[in-house]
């Protein structure tokens, strides 16, 4: 019955989503072409994109998947008894799971959060103004990486993660939206000036509500036709 449930919203979710990714390169893109303030996390993507064609980088994303699975876990009070890291796979073996578990990696950029805490704990010591340019740098490499990896993943066979949090057409959409969002904060938390969440906000609202404005018009237009085409 939960599993049904979940189909259907994520059937309702997917105008929403849609909507959403189409706002925010539509917000992000602008403010990303100042080059001369966002060279360092450009430049730093670029790097990941050449490692990514490159083929390497398998490791490096299990091993921040299956630590995402497990830190989840224990933020949601679930006991982790052990983690396997292989090139090419991983599990976590854990008592229980749920849908945040489950699909945490997939939205949860580990190695950014990493570069911002030590970054953080760099600036409690010493002036951080010298080393921005490579936290900048470090934090485009590791979005990139992680942006990658997940389209990767969602975009292959289906994983047994989405089948757990409620099925493919419950997590995909849901991961877009969270992605999304996920990736405005990140950016208004790098560049203040540049990004405005409000106007941000705005744009992904207006986007969706025109997506579900066109398919309810597109149904009412349907269904009318077919009432016509039934009288006569």
């Amino acid at each position: 019955m939960m599993r049904a449930i979940k189909t259907l919203i994520g059937i309702a979710m997917i105008p929403a989503a849609l909507a959403c990714v189409w706002a925010t390169c539509a917000a992000l893109a602008p403010a990303m072409s100042r080059f001369s303030v966002t060279y360092p996390l450009l430049g730093g993507a670029l790097a990941c994109l050449a490692m990514h064609a490159w083929g390497r980088g398998g490791r490096l994303y299990v091993t921040a998947h299956e630590l995402t699975h497990a830190l989840a876990a224990v933020c949601t009070g679930v006991r982790v008894h052990a983690i396997s890291i292989k090139r090419r796979s991983g599990h976590v073996l854990l008592d229980s799971t749920n849908s945040f578990i489950s699909l945490a990696p997939y939205f949860v950029p580990l190695y950014t959060l990493a570069a911002a805490g030590a970054y953080w704990l760099a600036g409690r010591f010493w002036n951080p103004a010298p080393v921005r340019p490579w936290f900048l740098a470090a934090a485009g490499f590791t979005l990139t990486f992680h942006m990658l990896h997940t389209a990767d993943l969602l975009a292959g066979p289906v994983q047994s993660d989405l089948k757990k949090a409620g099925g493919p057409v419950f997590s995909i959409p849901l991961l877009l939206l969270l992605n999304c969002l996920g990736l405005a904060a990140a950016l208004k938390l790098l560049f203040p000036g540049l990004i405005h969440l409000r106007e941000f906000s705005a744009g992904v609202l207006h986007a969706q509500a025109a997506a579900y404005k066109g398919i309810f018009l597109a149904a009412s237009n349907i269904i009318n036709t077919a009432r016509i085409y039934f009288r006569t």
